[in-house]
């Protein structure tokens, strides 16, 4: 199996922390597909304050709007992969935004020595 070392894109999914998809929150959605479909790894962040196209405010500031802050889960795979599995979150993801960035990979592994 090929490691990630090298030229891979960065794939950024933003969405709503309320938007949903089949019942549940997208963005958990979202990690149990990439990990179904045996993407390399995903991570959520919680943003603190966002706005989008409607350039209404999202922010913890207020607490009747804080339980819709920004999410953005953040997977970093070969292009292949990503491009696979773009018309499957196409068909989940009702609002939001999916940017693609070719990044370099270096691995550092857990027990590994450097020299």
């Amino acid at each position: 199996m090929q490691g990630l070392k090298g030229q891979r894109v960065l794939m950024r999914i933003h969405v709503g922390e309320r938007d949903k998809h089949g019942g549940k929150p997208v963005y958990e959605q979202i990690v149990q597909l990439l990990r179904k479909r045996q993407l390399a790894g995903a991570t959520v962040f919680r943003g603190i304050m966002s706005f989008g196209a409607s350039a209404h405010v999202h922010t913890v500031r207020f607490l009747e709007l804080s339980g819709d802050l920004p999410i953005v889960i953040e997977c970093v795979d070969s292009a292949e992969k990503i491009d696979a599995i773009l018309p499957e979150l196409d068909a989940m993801i009702g609002g939001g935004l999916i940017t693609l960035e070719k990044v370099d990979v270096i691995v550092y592994r857990a027990g590994s020595e450097r020299s």
